[in-house]
């Protein structure tokens, strides 16, 4: 029978597949979640999607139904916060689907009818998450009895989790099938011609020889360069689309990080020594590191040369009760001692048969004939579940014995070729044979114990105090003159609603959050991130649209100013004989490379430069200076020494530019959408 707990073993692929629809994601990125604009409806709604306000209870339902969803897939009843973020981004999603996209499809009649439903989940060719959640384990192939049995379980479960898992898993097959219906009706109003494949193609097939210099920007002082408001305003009236923001907030802020106090260190250098002495006396070292490190235990068995270092050294020459360490690096101990020594092989060849977990009496007695001398490919060829290995025998191939899962390697660990063993789980009895070894040597497991050296409770609060301290002020006396009477470091942000992090902080989300629940010069209470307590400052507040004049000022003037640079640079750039004579009127070197391509953007003397490459492209001959090229660093003038053509398939670059395009019309098309629902995210509000 398929229960759950068969399909919990997939998780990984109920994960990459189903929950939140990958199927948007490798095309859409976060595209759903970048923009969110404040609204003026009640607060106890998390956003609105198509003119519909979105309640937290109907929202805080989605998350629930799919938080089921992740603990049927992983039999785990927590969940880390990053999980809980990314159920979260799926709920809203989803109601994103169902709220906006599927009507607004239905209505151009886009639907996924009964009939291609019954095809997706039970056809010849089923949906690819149905053929992925439902494939045996051992040869990864859609197997329709695994479903049959799954389904007739359905009714049976008095507890309801089955229906509901299978509701939602119809649901997502039947959303995966309309949005590659909707994906492929772009596709086909994205069309290039024969004439702009084939002008590409000569463009991309000529690589260039070139001498050029560049005089940058920056041999012009910017106190030089007068710029008006009107010329500001010209810029900014030209170019608005440069402009276009998300809903963002500008924030200053001050961090006091905890640090461990010479205390501290005192204190952790007491405990090791300690842990050291019960590790030398431990008689299971595995279950004592298990209980005693930071980190996770390694059961990993390494041959010399595998670990290197002072460890390895120690691996492999320690005696059995030996303790290496303790030794500090930086704020971390580090201590070890040898666990356990094996005489393995490097590598394995075994043979499986799988006989179903109702077949218990075929799989024991087939075991006892087998361990007997009995023909183990004609039995894995006769008996086995495992349709794939079992036509070659059930022959698995070669495979490090390190890497099976560990009721398999703990079942074969030292077994000799020829050895039979049966291992029995919930879904099937494996029979399993080892065939051959190779690579036979003595292999150490080492217990490390890493033991961190942290603020103590003392030391946090101390440092909290003069946090406390500096919000206080900076609350009578303003931000500003806080850090400065503070002789403090300020550092500054932009962050976006969604954001989980600011300026690399660990669990610093309540910090965007207060961001976003704030007006512009509104400052923070000490908050608490790691080991850092931060107080911040609202300093501007970014609308969704095209930014404000005033906002964008600074920014404003640093582009006119360079573009009135370019135009000064290009005046005296042109006329010229060679670029070797240009160079030397300027006073600037001669640069040559002999690898400029039009798909390039990159010289290695500039950087990143489309304008440099594309002009390139465009001079007319070789030995003629090109017109001056208005770049990212400066003016260019170059000139072509020698060019060779490597031809490029026209028709090959028809179907890489028709990808392109129709990957392009989706994305755009999608994003049409997105704004024409009215989408506005507020859920920060509430997560």
């Amino acid at each position: 029978m398929v229960t759950l707990n068969t399909l919990r073993n997939k998780g990984g692929v109920l994960l990459a597949v189903v929950i939140g629809v990958a199927l948007l994601a490798f095309v859409l990125g976060d595209m759903l979640t970048s923009g969110s604009t404040l609204m003026n409806s009640s607060k106890m709604n998390v956003g609105v999607i198509d003119g519909e306000k979105i309640s937290t209870q109907e929202y805080a339902q989605a998350i629930d139904e799919l938080t089921e969803v992740q603990r049927i897939t992983t039999g785990r009843e927590g969940s880390t916060e990053e999980q809980n973020e990314m159920v979260r981004v799926q709920a809203w999603d989803l109601m994103i689907r169902e709220k906006a996209l599927k009507p607004a499809l239905s209505a151009v009649g886009l639907t996924v009818s009964d009939d291609e439903m019954v095809g997706l989940l039970s056809g010849a060719n089923p949906s690819p998450i149905i053929a992925q959640m439902f494939a045996n384990p051992q040869t990864g192939m859609f197997e329709p009895a695994m479903l049959r049995q799954f389904i007739a379980g359905v009714d049976q479960d008095q507890t309801g989790r089955m229906q509901m898992f299978w509701n939602y898993l119809q649901n997502e097959v039947g959303d995966q099938s309309l949005i590659f219906k909707f994906k492929n009706l772009i596709d086909k109003a994205a069309y290039v011609t024969g004439f702009e494949a084939g002008q590409l193609a000569s463009l991309e097939s000529k690589t260039y020889s070139v001498n050029y210099l560049v005089n940058r920007y920056e041999s012009i002082a910017d106190s030089t360069v007068q710029v008006s408001d009107a010329e500001l305003r010209k810029y900014y009236d030209t170019h608005r689309g440069m402009f276009k923001q998300e809903d963002l907030r500008d924030i200053e802020y001050v961090t006091f990080e905890a640090l461990p106090s010479a205390d501290d260190y005192a204190a952790a250098e007491k405990t090791v020594q300690g842990l050291a002495k019960d590790l030398a006396a431990a008689k299971n070292v595995q279950q004592f590191v298990a209980m005693n490190s930071q980190n996770t235990f390694d059961s990993r068995y390494y041959k010399p040369g595998e670990l290197t270092g002072e460890l390895g050294e120690f691996a492999f020459s320690a005696s059995a009760d030996q303790v290496y360490g303790p030794v500090l690096s930086g704020d971390q101990w580090t201590m070890a001692r040898i666990a356990d020594v094996q005489v393995m092989p490097d590598s394995i060849r075994i043979s499986n048969i799988v006989i179903a977990a109702d077949q218990k009496a075929l799989a024991d007695s087939l075991t006892a004939a087998l361990q007997k001398g009995g023909d183990f490919a004609a039995a894995a060829r006769e008996f086995s579940a495992d349709a794939q290995s079992g036509a070659q025998g059930g022959d698995l191939g070669m495979m490090d014995p390190q890497t099976l899962a560990p009721q398999f390697a703990e079942a074969l660990k030292g077994a000799a070729a020829g050895t039979v063993k049966a291992v029995n789980t919930a879904e099937a009895t494996f029979i399993l044979k080892v065939t051959a070894t190779k690579g036979e040597s003595e292999k150490v497991q080492l217990g490390v114990i890493n033991y961190n050296v942290e603020a103590s409770d003392l030391t946090r609060s101390e440092v909290y105090g003069r946090a406390n301290k500096f919000a206080t002020a900076a609350a009578a006396g303003g931000f500003e003159k806080a850090v400065s009477d503070g002789a403090l470091a300020k550092r500054v942000a932009t962050v976006g609603p969604n954001d989980r992090t600011v300026g690399g902080m660990q669990q610093s989300r309540e910090l965007a959050r207060w961001a976003f629940n704030g007006e512009a010069g509104d400052i923070s209470e000490v908050q608490e991130f790691g080991n850092n307590f931060v107080i911040a400052t609202i300093t501007a507040v970014r609308e969704k649209g095209i930014a404000p004049f005033e906002q964008v000022k600074n920014d404003l003037k640093a582009l006119v100013v360079r573009e009135k640079k370019g135009e000064m640079l290009a005046e005296k750039m042109t006329g010229a004989s060679s670029v070797a004579a240009l160079a030397g009127t300027l006073g600037v070197d001669t640069l040559s490379n002999d690898d400029i391509n039009f798909q390039g953007f990159m010289a290695p003397e500039v950087g990143f430069d489309p304008a440099f490459t594309g002009g390139v492209s465009g001079i007319a001959k070789t030995g003629v200076v090109s017109k001056p090229i208005v770049g990212r660093v400066g003016v260019y003038a170059a000139e072509i020494v020698s060019e060779r053509e490597t031809p490029v398939d026209e028709a090959l670059e028809k179907a890489r530019l028709s990808a392109e395009a129709q990957q392009s019309a989706f994305m755009a098309a999608y994003e049409a959408f997105l704004n024409l629902s009215d989408i506005q995210d507020t859920r920060y509000r509430f997560y």
